[in-house]
C-alpha cells in the first residue's frame, strides 16, 4: 500500500513537472495563412495601325458642250458672222465664214475663228457684230469692204486671237463639218450647210457652231 502511494505520488510530480514545464515554454506564433498567389500574365496589346484613308477618285469631268446654232441670208460676196460673249472673262469669240461658187457648181466655204478682248472689240468698233446683253450669240452679214476693215483693224491690236480653219468645198444643200483642237484639250465644231437663194443667187448659210470644254 505504501508503495502504491509513492508510485502515485511520483506520477503526479512528473504530470506537475510538466505542466510547469508547458506553462513556461513560448508559444509559437502562429504563422499567417497566405494567401496563394496567382501568377499574373502579361497582357499582350496588339495595336493594329489604322489603315490609310482611301481618297475616292475623282470623278472624271464631262466635257461641257456649248452650242449655238442660227441661219444668215447673204447676197453674193458677203460673210456670215457669228459674235457670241465671254468664251472666258474679258474675252469674247467671232466666227467668220464666207462662201462662194466653184466654177464646177460646188459652194466653197472659208472660215475664221476669233478670240477678243472686250479692249479689241471696243477699238474694232465690232460691237454691232455681237450679241446685246440680254442674247447669247448674233448672227450678221457684212460685205467685202466691211470685212476688210474689221480684219485689218484686228490685225493691230492686242488681245486678238485669230485662227483660220481649213476651207471646206461641198455641194449646195448639203452640210459638212470643220472641226479643230487646240493645246488645251478644247474641241470647236463648225457645221455649215450653205442653201441657195434663186432670187438674188446668194445663199441661206445655216451655221452650227459647237464648244466642247
Amino acid at each position: 500500500m505504501r508503495r502504491s502511494i509513492i508510485l502515485l505520488c511520483f506520477v503526479l510530480c512528473l504530470i506537475a513537472f510538466w505542466l510547469m514545464r508547458t506553462a513556461w515554454e513560448p508559444k509559437e506564433a502562429k504563422k499567417p495563412s497566405s494567401t496563394p498567389q496567382v501568377p499574373s500574365t502579361a497582357t499582350a496589346s496588339i495595336s493594329t495601325s489604322t489603315p490609310p484613308k482611301v481618297e475616292k477618285a475623282s470623278a472624271v469631268r464631262k466635257p461641257l458642250k456649248i452650242s449655238s446654232k442660227g441661219q444668215v441670208r447673204l447676197k453674193p460676196g458677203e460673210s456670215a458672222v457669228l459674235g457670241y460673249w465671254e468664251i472666258a472673262p474679258g474675252m469674247n469669240g467671232m466666227a467668220i465664214v464666207t462662201p462662194e461658187t466653184t466654177p464646177e457648181g460646188h459652194v466653197k466655204m472659208m472660215a475664221k475663228l476669233l478670240h477678243l478682248s472686250d479692249a479689241a472689240v471696243a477699238d474694232a468698233e465690232a460691237h454691232d457684230l455681237f450679241p446685246d446683253i440680254f442674247d447669247f450669240e448674233n448672227y450678221s452679214a457684212i460685205g467685202p469692204e466691211r470685212l476688210r476693215e474689221l480684219q485689218t483693224a484686228l490685225q493691230s491690236k492686242r488681245g486678238v486671237d485669230m485662227l483660220s480653219m481649213p476651207s471646206v468645198v461641198s455641194a449646195a444643200g448639203q452640210q459638212a463639218r470643220i472641226s479643230i483642237g487646240n493645246s488645251n484639250d478644247n474641241q470647236l465644231s463648225l457645221g455649215l450647210r450653205a442653201d441657195p437663194v434663186a432670187e438674188n443667187r446668194g445663199y441661206d448659210l445655216s451655221l452650227d457652231f459647237q464648244r466642247l470644254e
